[in-house]
């Protein structure tokens, strides 16, 4: 179950992507696009939900942890004092 919470996560970034880079360039009317982007975004996040909780605890308290804003921007401010 861990492995296809792991799948599901991961293929929870192609709708996102899809909505970045082809929607804009479809042929469809703008109207068409404005419903497109909202169920690619809805079925993205569903797909990341539903994988995360398929994945457990551990997996969502790392995730949790690895992207979390003070360990980012302690990240940030160690690379600046590097250069």
């Amino acid at each position: 179950m861990q492995n296809l919470g792991l799948f599901l996560i991961i293929v929870s970034l192609l709708p996102w992507e899809a909505i970045i880079f082809v929607v804009p360039f479809l042929p469809l009317d703008l109207s068409q696009k404005a419903v497109l982007v909202p169920i690619l975004a809805i079925v993205a996040e569903v797909f990341f939900w539903l994988g995360l909780v398929l994945a457990g605890k551990e997996v969502a308290t790392k995730y949790r942890r690895y992207f979390s804003f003070s360990r980012i921007w302690k990240g940030l401010k160690r690379w600046r004092h590097r250069r």
